[in-house]
């Protein structure tokens, strides 16, 4: 309480007094005139709801639970004899207060569309989660991020493979003679969807590439 009233009433000065309508009109009257006291009443009392809403709105914003998509990683290794490299995402939650619970990370749609791959949507693969099963879902703490798997190819092949966790059952590989789109899908509890797009293809050396939109 001791920050809050002194807080809300630096608001309620500001929308009287600043430079809102409410406050523009109030206060030309005020050195032109004079309002009658309902007036004055009602514009307090107005103004002293527009301050707690805002005082509200601060925090709201900052401590609301959101996932974003940051950044796009490469990752070289070699197997084999043979350079590879492998894309990866980064999500993080930037509620500065609430954990995040239940958040999925799927490949929703592939464009074009791959004629013989059927199993769309898939579980995309957490980073380091080497161990069977493979976890579908985690939470995330406030500001905490979390790396998933993408897509990954050997330099020369003719195809990129998906990192999903669906098993070896199911083909995890996409021709690579034309561009592709890539669809991700990000849900949680309680939580409107955050859809993110990628580029796939490989370049004239037969590098994969990939990038975000």
């Amino acid at each position: 309480m001791e920050e809050y009233f002194p807080l809300l009433f630096t608001r309620w000065q500001a929308a009287i007094w600043g430079g809102s309508v409410l406050a523009v009109a109030f206060g030309w009257h005020f050195i032109t005139a004079d309002w009658p006291y309902p007036v004055k009443l009602a514009a307090c009392i107005v103004a002293l709801f527009f301050a707690g809403y805002y005082v509200w709105r601060t925090d709201h914003l900052r401590l609301q639970q959101k996932i974003d998509v940051t950044k796009l990683l490469t990752q070289r290794y070699t197997f084999d004899g043979r350079d590879g490299i492998l894309y990866y995402f980064e999500i993080i939650n930037i509620s500065e207060a609430l954990t995040i619970h239940g958040v999925r990370v799927q490949l929703q749609q592939i464009e074009p569309e791959v004629g013989d791959l059927n199993w769309l949507p898939v579980t995309l693969q957490q980073k380091h989660d080497n161990q069977l099963p493979h976890a579908l879902v985690f939470d995330l703490n406030p500001h905490e991020p979390k790396n998933i798997d993408l897509v990954s190819a050997f330099c020369g092949d003719g195809f990129f493979s998906v990192h999903h966790i669906a098993g070896k059952s199911v083909n995890q590989r996409v021709p690579a003679t034309e561009r592709h789109a890539l669809k991700v899908m990000v849900t949680a509890r309680d939580m409107p969807r955050l859809d993110k797009w990628f580029d796939v293809w490989m370049d004239e050396a037969g590098v994969l590439q990939c990038g975000m939109k």
